[in-house]
């Protein structure tokens, strides 16, 4: 589909348009402008804080993202985007005031200093950020005259390369939650949906060797206990803002646990050790 090619690629191109923004030397004119500019912002400073309303959309360092949910601070938001033509079929489309919007599958939380560094753009209709938290936390049906293409995850598509970009680009807001993140000791996964189509080939092809019951990875320690391997992180990885990836495949996004146990007719460590990869974000 080479539309949907030419609108990735416009996607990048923005980006890197934004960026070079950045990088542009200052005229003496310009600094007087900003001087003006800085003393607008003193005075706006000054102004009592506007609770932001459901649907709302703004803009901030080329990421824009709707408020979900007003209830307490840190607000929860919704990841947006103009470039609806690249949504999936786990994202809603929906028309605001001024533009069309893609309303991404895509958790994060903005605090009041985020907002106010924040440019208003438009707003969404509350009931479509309600049919999409229905979807997230509930597991309800989007409709389907309104959601995107499909697409098999791993095979590498400009839906999931866009999606994957918007991922990355929107942790910043992460961090600005204000309070502790809640890591949890020990996690479970269970991998046999992610390999089960390789776990004999990796068994048949490490069988003739010798490994021993426990081996020390990048990671940390990897080993097997009741059936399943463990890995224990080591201070590098634990308690990190990671993905953690099987055979390209995203299984978990967050901060890590001092212990992840994953379950898998896998015999060796090692075997495991050849397919997992770790990506501190």
């Amino acid at each position: 589909m080479r539309w949907i090619k030419f609108i990735y690629e416009q996607y990048l191109k923005d980006l890197e348009d934004e960026s070079k923004k950045i990088n542009v030397k200052i005229s003496k004119k310009e600094i007087e402008n900003l001087r003006k500019k800085r003393a607008l912002l003193k005075k706006q400073a000054n102004k009592i804080f506007t609770e932001p309303k459901i649907g709302e959309v703004y803009l901030i360092n080329n990421l824009y993202f709707s408020i979900s949910d007003t209830e307490e601070c840190p607000y929860e938001v919704f990841i947006v985007s103009p470039y609806w033509e690249l949504a999936s079929n786990k994202d809603i489309i929906t028309d605001g005031k001024e533009h069309r919007w893609v309303i991404e599958n895509l958790v994060r939380y903005v605090e009041e200093e985020i907002l106010e560094k924040s440019v208003k753009v438009d707003e969404i209709k509350e009931k479509d950020i309600k049919i999409m938290q229905d979807f997230v936390n509930k597991g309800k049906k989007l409709p389907d005259e309104r959601v995107g293409l499909s697409y098999i995850e791993g095979e590498d598509s400009y839906q999931e390369l866009f999606k994957e970009s918007e991922r990355k680009r929107s942790l910043f807001l992460m961090p600005d939650l204000g309070y502790e993140a809640d890591i949890e000791e020990e996690i479970t996964i269970n991998l046999n949906q992610y390999i089960k189509n390789s776990e004999d080939i990796l068994n048949q092809k490490l069988s003739a060797a010798s490994f021993d019951v426990l081996i020390v990875s990048e990671y940390g320690d990897i080993t097997k206990e009741d059936g399943n391997f463990v890995v224990y992180f080591n201070e590098k990885y634990a308690e990190t803002l990671s993905r953690v990836y099987v055979k390209d495949t995203l299984i978990f996004e967050g901060f890590l646990p001092k212990k992840l146990i994953l379950k898998s007719r896998l015999e060796h460590p090692q075997a495991l050790l050849e397919i997992l990869k770790i990506e501190p974000l």
